[in-house]
């Protein structure tokens, strides 16, 4: 999963580098509030952990579809079609990806 926020001067999204898996590491990490530059304006605008969202990397799917089909081709010459059965890879990455965006972007800092 990564992390972006958006640039309200130029409207372009803006990565957060963050490895945090969660909105409130996310928060024990940066402050409740950190100042963000926009790589494409060159702005520097402060934003809360709330306005942070989680969007899922298709890298690490698109690597999980590398996996299984290598896996499908070699289990295929061992075991036949049974095999195919590898093509669920794929699938446990785009799974574990949307899960962990879901479970950041639900929950919400409370305002102090």
């Amino acid at each position: 999963m990564k992390l972006v926020t958006y640039c309200k001067c130029c409207k372009k999204d803006i990565r957060i580098k963050s490895s945090a898996a969660t909105r409130p590491d996310l928060q024990m990490e940066k402050g409740d509030e950190f100042s963000v530059n926009c790589q494409n304006c060159g702005k520097v605008e402060k934003k809360l952990v709330n306005d942070i969202k989680a969007e899922p990397n298709n890298t690490m799917i698109l690597i999980g579809v590398g996996i299984g089909i290598i896996a499908t081709i070699v289990l295929w010459g061992f075991f036949g079609a049974i095999g195919t059965v590898s093509v669920i890879i794929p699938l446990l990455f785009w799974y574990q990806q949307m899960d962990a965006t879901k479970g950041f972007n639900s929950y919400m800092i409370k305002r102090k």
